[in-house]
């Protein structure tokens, strides 16, 4: 029986996620990575109900049904786990979006692009407006997702890469010096790997 905001927010990530796959050759149950970044975040001390529950949705939004029907999500967890599902995911311009984008072009960013995403730009610009928890649940998604870098294409690699080294942990020193080393150490293990001598060769 579902009886509070974690255990709800796990019904809801296993449900939407359920049949989805991780990127790679393992084809590993996509729920593992929700479930993955929500243990991250209750390890280093930051497991409110609030936070976990939005660490476990932060993918709905993005790669699920949910996406079309965001108000299931306030409805459900209450307007704080959807303001942070909802600047966790990129496909959240905002009804404002066409307005917006002129205006963050003056400033020398593109907002959208060609499929209504928030550009890599503009979605950096907001994480680095939100709140600290949201940035913590960011920097735990990122802890996971590098843990598998091999999975991903040689531009991804090379995304993630660069990323972790120019943003999120130059943010994770600022407020998360202690969770943010366990980033360092991943990108430190995969660049003294094989796969990334491959990779630069």
């Amino acid at each position: 029986m579902v009886n509070n905001l974690v255990d709800l927010a796990e019904e809801y990530c296993k449900h939407f996620h359920k049949s989805q796959k991780r990127k790679g050759g393992n084809q590993e149950p996509y729920i593992s990575h929700p479930f993955a970044v929500r243990d991250i975040m209750v390890k280093y001390g930051c497991g409110n109900p609030e936070n976990q529950a939005i660490a476990l949705l932060h993918d709905t939004i993005e790669d699920t049904v949910l996406g079309e029907h965001k108000s299931e999500i306030e409805k459900r967890f209450g307007m704080a786990v959807y303001h942070g599902v909802y600047v966790l995911s990129r496909n959240t311009p905002g009804k404002h979006a066409q307005k917006l984008d002129p205006l963050f072009r003056m400033y020398g960013v593109e907002y959208i692009d060609e499929h209504g995403l928030l550009t890599p730009k503009a979605y950096k610009l907001r994480l680095l407006f939100s709140k600290e928890s949201i940035k913590r649940i960011k920097i735990a998604d990122m802890i996971h997702n590098t843990t598998a870098l091999p999975d991903l294409s040689d531009d991804g690699i090379r995304r993630k890469i660069k990323d972790a080294e120019t943003f999120y942990i130059p943010i994770g020193k600022a407020i998360a010096p202690v969770m943010v080393k366990e980033l360092e150490q991943n990108i430190e293990n995969y660049k003294n790997s094989k796969h990334y001598e491959r990779l630069i060769g």
